[in-house]
């Protein structure tokens, strides 16, 4: 597996329910691209049988806990906030494991993006810190590690939880008391995309057929 994928595949072993073969499954889906594997195509098919048949997720487990005690849940958890009881229909309960797993997919790809972006940086002596997307979207958790650096080895960086919308960004090219909206993007460079930040993209859902 690649240096971009170790991140991935150490995530993956935390999740429970998957098979090796599966786990490769998840991996190639992430490497087409997830907006364009074709409908009905074998990826697609066998990535929402992962979604259907339900899976065990401990760190999605954990941030629904702390989200739910807080009262707050970030945008990206629309439609997760509860667990399904058995009285639920099953066509609720087939949607909430298909929302799931697209959000252990946006999560794995941010994984990914992310240490893709720590490696250019530390490769070229660039200092990096976590920025908090300034879309209005208000996320208690990730405004406490807004500004921090991250380094290779670091306990925390991007994404902070699932679906977390932080990115890292080059310490001298972003000042915190400016949110990071499109003039900020303007101005900033990266070593990966010339005048453009790296920055995850907003996730697509999977076209299920």
């Amino acid at each position: 597996m690649s240096r971009n994928f170790n991140a991935v595949d150490s995530a993956l072993d935390s999740i429970q329910g998957f098979s090796h073969d599966e786990r490769e499954t998840v991996v190639e889906f992430l490497k087409v691209g997830r907006a364009r594997v074709v409908a009905g195509g074998e990826g697609t098919t066998a990535v929402t049988v992962l979604g259907d048949r339900g899976f065990t997720w401990p760190e999605f487990d954990r941030w629904q806990r702390i989200f739910a005690a807080s009262g707050t849940f970030p945008a990206r958890w629309k439609g997760l906030h509860d667990v399904p009881s058995s009285r639920m229909s099953a066509a609720a309960i087939t949607a909430y494991r298909l929302r799931k797993l697209d959000l252990l997919l946006e999560w794995l790809d941010t994984l990914r993006r992310g240490a893709t972006a720590l490696h250019h940086y530390t490769r070229q002596g660039i200092r990096a810190r976590i920025v908090q997307q300034g879309d209005g979207l208000r996320c208690p958790v990730c405004e406490s590690f807004n500004g921090r650096e991250v380094s290779r080895g670091s306990d925390f960086m991007p994404p902070i939880h699932p679906g977390c919308r932080c990115v890292l960004l080059a310490m001298t090219e972003v000042s915190l008391d400016e949110p990071m909206g499109l003039r900020t993007r303007h101005r900033v460079r990266s070593p990966l995309q010339g005048a453009r930040p790296i920055a995850q993209k907003p996730f697509r859902r999977m076209q299920l057929r």
